[in-house]
């Protein structure tokens, strides 16, 4: 009878000693989630970026859309960037923050013309 305690109690003292492991590796796992998305998102904000500048440089560019394509991308931009050094730091990044990037890149998209 004693023998059979002492697995139940070693069986749950290791899944106390395990359950913050498994934890932490979901943790782990959202974080390099996230700085994958925010990568991701760096490259699809220069490509979108290329284009809007492209856009600003052709002739026929309404100067009513650059107008309002300037301050969309400085704003994506801006979230970007903040994203991107805490990446490269290793510090963590809140999901609503790289949603809020993504958002704004979305909106500086919707602005340019569809040719």
């Amino acid at each position: 009878m004693k023998l059979c305690f002492l697995r139940h109690k070693a069986a749950a003292l290791m899944a106390a000693l395990l359950l913050p492991l498994a934890l932490a590796a979901c943790g782990a796992n959202q974080t390099v989630q996230r700085q994958q998305s925010v990568y991701g998102l760096s490259l699809s904000f220069a490509a979108a970026a290329q284009l809007a500048a492209d856009y600003e440089k052709n002739p026929a560019a309404d100067p009513a859309v650059v107008a309002k394509l300037k301050p969309a991308f400085q704003k994506a931009h801006d979230q970007i960037k903040l994203l991107d050094e805490a990446a490269r730091k290793g510090d963590p990044l809140a999901e609503a923050a790289v949603e809020a990037a993504q958002d704004a890149l979305d909106a500086a998209r919707t602005l340019m013309p569809v040719s």
